[in-house]
């Protein structure tokens, strides 16, 4: 039967997390002689290599590693959740979230509150980034969920959706665009894109174009939000967003506005994300189930029509400038 003990879970859980044995050393606050001698002793309790050692990558998980960190970390909530059971609440402690950039000055403050208001023993802790680097932090068991869009997550995720938008168009308050009730993509053409290149955005706004046969005039890229409305509101070109703030001026107080596009992009679904068949701590179910009782907090505002309408919009702006209406 093999052997192995708490701690060595503990410390290999720290070793794909920080992708290091000095990392994991100092987020544990012990020796790296300590970390490395339990990995030796856990590997060979189980009798696999869980783990390769690199001089200029650090530590990367074996296939083997990657299947038992999931069954690691799903243990590792349990004996927290045994520990906690005669506690005077079972919500405490700290627990981390990522959410993608562009998602997170909308949801993030409205759900940190409210988790707060709900559970004040607990400790909600976020890392903000591009979808790539979440989603591997989360694999690593860095994160245990994930806030993001559904643009390239796979059936190794369970996901829980939170609510449904499209890719619209913002433009400067005095932009001739901003009077229309809808923009077509043709009308973009040759006016002078902000493109948003953190990823995937920027593969979504760029294939949105591709579709139609069109090649956006790009003249800036920035991977931040609010400088690209600022970048609008300045005059300085158009860009494509998925988020709608509920403020319609840049941080220069300058007035931005947003508009539907035809044709009408494809739905995006935002959604709380985990690695499939991995254990949730209670922690995280509570932040699940509070982010869905309060959507209308944070869903932002859709500057489509209801579904019932968005043909009528197609249509006016067909009548108006020949473009085909492809909706989503």
């Amino acid at each position: 039967m093999s052997q192995f003990t708490l701690r060595q879970l503990q410390y290999f859980r720290a070793i794909a997390a920080t992708g290091s044995i000095s990392a994991a050393a100092e987020r544990e606050r012990v020796s790296r002689s300590a970390i490395a001698s339990s990995l030796d002793e856990l590997e060979r309790g189980l009798g696999i290599q869980l783990c390769t050692l690199y001089k200029s990558h650090g530590v990367v998980l074996t296939s083997a590693g990657e299947e038992v960190l999931g069954r690691v970390i799903s243990l590792l909530v349990q004996v927290e959740e045994l520990e906690a059971t005669g506690s005077e609440t079972k919500l405490a402690g700290a627990f981390t979230i990522g959410c993608f950039s562009s998602l997170a000055p909308t949801i993030l403050p409205t759900m940190l509150k409210l988790f707060a208001e709900t559970h004040p023993h607990a400790q909600l802790n976020f890392v903000v980034g591009s979808e790539d680097m979440l989603l591997e932090k989360l694999r690593a068991g860095e994160l245990e969920l994930v806030v993001s869009y559904d643009l390239s997550l796979d059936k190794a995720f369970s996901t829980v959706s939170l609510y449904e938008t499209r890719m619209h168009v913002i433009l400067a308050g005095d932009h001739p665009l901003a009077q229309a009730d809808a923009v077509r993509a043709e009308q973009l053409r040759d006016e002078p894109l902000i493109l948003m290149e953190t990823p995937p955005s920027a593969d979504d706004i760029l294939g949105y174009f591709a579709a139609l046969g069109i090649a956006p005039n790009i003249r800036h890229r920035t991977s931040h939000f609010e400088l690209a409305r600022a970048l609008v509101g300045a005059g300085l070109g158009y860009s494509l967003f998925i988020q709608l703030p509920k403020i319609s001026l840049s941080y220069e107080g300058k007035p931005v506005v947003a508009r539907p596009l035809v044709p009408t992009p494809h739905l995006e679904r935002a959604q709380i994300a985990w690695p499939a068949g991995r254990r949730l701590s209670a922690k995280a179910r509570a932040f699940i189930a509070l982010a869905k009782e309060n959507v209308d907090a944070y869903a932002p505002v859709s500057v489509y029509p209801s579904t019932g309408e968005v043909a009528a919009l197609g249509a006016a702006a067909e009548h108006h400038g020949g473009q085909q209406v492809v909706t989503g």
